[in-house]
């Protein structure tokens, strides 16, 4: 079970530059495994810090899983439904005074 220390919310354009085509390619290497609930440790470099993503304007909750020692994200859904949900929140913009209470702690 996540806690509220243990996610951060970004926007897709913190993840990766403006680029066309599939954003999935650019940040996940392991796009054929999926941990629903989340990697126990980084498959890259073992460390057990995985922290869930939220990525603002895609779905409600964590969308993938990040590594907090390495960055080397993973897939919590499918591939084809992680990428259109990033493609969808792409051009996503927000004002932090539109959020109501978040707790600067939660700002990345």
């Amino acid at each position: 079970m996540l806690n509220e220390l243990s996610t951060k919310m970004i926007l897709v354009e913190d993840l990766v530059d403006k680029i066309n085509g599939r954003l999935l390619d650019k940040l996940v290497k392991h796009q054929e495994l999926i941990f629903i609930e989340g990697p126990k440790h980084c498959i890259g470099c073992n460390s057990k810090s995985i922290v869930g993503v939220e990525i603002m304007g895609a779905k409600d909750g964590v969308l993938l899983w990040e590594c907090e020692d390495c960055y080397e994200m993973f897939l919590k859904y499918e591939a084809e439904e992680t990428e259109i949900e990033l493609q969808g929140a792409k051009n996503y913009w927000t004002m932090s005074k539109f959020w109501g209470n978040i707790p600067k702690r939660k700002y990345n």
